[in-house]
């Protein structure tokens, strides 16, 4: 009797033993499907994430390409009445001849604004087109650019306590249309000075750096204004996003960065919240 109890306890320890073992296994095999679950929806998460931007970035083409698209055609029109206005201007001209002369300071301002008006045209084209309207492509010293730039928002800084500090370093020169660069450098200053409505100091710094092996300048836009958050960083070089709200219309920057990489180099910001702001646009050196 004895032993038969003894094979039964036997019997049960080993029945035990594997009931303990298969419920070891059921729970590792838990935990590896746990896992696996969380890795796939990790996956999922990051591809919906990815289809998001990619659908944002398609409505933004979208948008753009019809905006550029009206742009051109509006810009078009405007060319025709301007060509026929300065035809017969010259026609009137001719016409008085030399009494044309009475009337010369009047013929000039006419002449100013006809020019005027084409340039605004010229420029709304090269927004629509920039490939087809990219301009002449010059060398250029970056402080020479940067001179040029500041009386073109000195009337801004002139409401505002903001000390300007240059510092220029830049022996290289950069390949791009002055026009263009100056856009977007006083697009950045103009970002900068808005950022400090209380005052500040706003530091331009330009200096020979490499980018990924390439030789090249940088110029450094910063103030010591309101700054960013890292959510704003990331979205600020979109199409239309502005902090603005009922200034601009968020296109300066998504502008400025195309400007810049049409040129082979690029544009970053760094911020922080009360801390102020650092743009700095990389272009490689002239050849």
């Amino acid at each position: 009797m004895g032993d038969e109890i003894g094979r039964v306890a036997v019997h049960l320890d080993s029945l035990l033993d594997q009931i303990q073992e298969r419920d070891r296994q059921l729970r590792e095999w838990n935990e590896e499907l746990n896992v696996r679950v969380r890795e796939r929806t990790r996956d999922l998460e990051h591809a919906n994430l990815k289809l998001e931007a990619t659908t944002k970035q398609l409505i933004m083409s979208e948008k753009l390409a019809a905006i550029g698209e009206i742009t051109a055609g509006v810009a078009h029109e405007i060319n025709n009445p301007i060509a026929v206005m300065q035809g017969n201007l010259d026609v009137i001209r001719s016409v008085f001849g030399a009494d044309a002369d009475k009337a010369k300071v009047e013929f000039r301002l006419l002449d100013e604004q006809i020019h005027r008006i084409s340039q605004i045209v010229t420029k709304l084209l090269q927004f629509a087109r920039p490939e087809e309207y990219a301009g002449y492509v010059e060398r250029h010293a970056p402080a020479s650019v940067i001179s040029d730039c500041l009386p073109l928002v000195q009337h801004l800084l002139n409401k505002t306590e903001i000390a300007v500090v240059r510092d220029d370093r830049a022996n290289r020169l950069v390949l791009m249309n002055r026009n263009e660069l100056q856009q977007v450098l006083v697009n950045l200053i103009v970002n900068a000075i808005h950022a400090m409505p209380d005052g500040g100091t706003l530091t331009l710094h330009a200096f020979d750096a490499e980018h990924d092996g390439h030789q090249g300048v940088a110029i450094e836009i910063a103030d010591t204004g309101i700054g960013m958050s890292t959510e704003v960083i990331e979205k600020i070089f979109d199409p239309f996003y502005t902090t603005k709200r009922r200034q601009g219309t968020g296109l300066g920057l998504s502008i400025s960065q195309t400007l810049i990489e049409r040129q082979g180099g690029q544009i970053t910001a760094e911020s922080r919240v009360g801390s102020g702001s650092t743009f700095t646009v990389w272009l490689p050196e002239a050849a």
